[in-house]
């Protein structure tokens, strides 16, 4: 009533992946602006929720939900926003997505998600905790490169960077596993890295990207051939 624009937002779980849709009829029902789902990722409390993340087909499904009711937003005139959060494998199912329905946009969507580039924590986001001490994101305090207590946050975050943000920035960074290796990178940039260190290894493949091996440019992988043994 007094023209303030109102979100919704929600992190995405296997429990309330069945309310989304309504969820999003909420948003129609009363003019809501803007909507976020986040993704879960394992760093405090969400570590402890992990084995409620929703499914690779589930989080698939909501994101398709997402698109439709965007583009019929915009179709259809409403001034409204879409935003997922953590986790940067939603801008390559959205390029497809529009390949598919509007491939007239494509090539211009493409272009503006590789100028993007992906995953930012270390270069373009930070997080300054309650205590001064400065992160490379909200979901590294398990890490800290330094604090404004003690330092300036310019030479903390550019003049004497901590080794972890180099490594961070690097573009596209240096990934192991099937994200190392998918057509992507430039887009995605590794995605979520702190879902990666909950696996054990910070440069390792993220489990929380649902795209194929097909999808990303890997090889089928090739079944062994049975061996018969005299």
């Amino acid at each position: 009533q007094h023209d303030i624009r109102v979100g919704l937002r929600t992190t995405l779980t296997q429990y309330n992946f069945p309310q989304l849709p309504e969820i999003l009829a909420l948003m129609r029902e009363h003019d809501v602006q803007k909507f976020y789902l986040s993704h879960l990722n394992y760093s405090g409390r969400g570590k402890r929720s992990r084995k409620a993340d929703a499914h690779h087909r589930m989080t698939r499904d909501a994101m398709g939900q997402l698109f439709a009711q965007a583009w019929d937003d915009v179709v259809n005139g409403r001034d409204t926003d879409f935003v997922t959060g953590n986790n940067d494998a939603d801008a390559i199912l959205l390029l497809q997505w529009v390949r598919e329905r509007l491939p007239q946009h494509a090539p211009r969507l493409e272009k503006m998600l590789r100028a993007w580039g992906g995953n930012a924590s270390g270069s373009g986001i930070a997080n300054i905790d309650n205590t001064g001490a400065v992160h490379p994101d909200t979901y590294w305090w398990q890490h800290t490169v330094g604090n404004v207590r003690q330092r300036s946050f310019r030479d903390i975050w550019l003049d004497n960077p901590d080794p972890l943000l180099l490594r961070l920035r690097e573009h596209p960074r240096a990934i192991e596993g099937r994200c190392g290796q998918c057509q992507w990178l430039p887009i995605c940039n590794g995605n979520t890295r702190t879902r990666a260190w909950a696996e054990g290894n910070l440069w390792g493949e993220d489990p929380g990207c649902y795209l194929s091996d097909a999808e990303i440019g890997l090889p089928e992988a090739q079944c062994i051939p049975s061996v018969q043994i005299a």
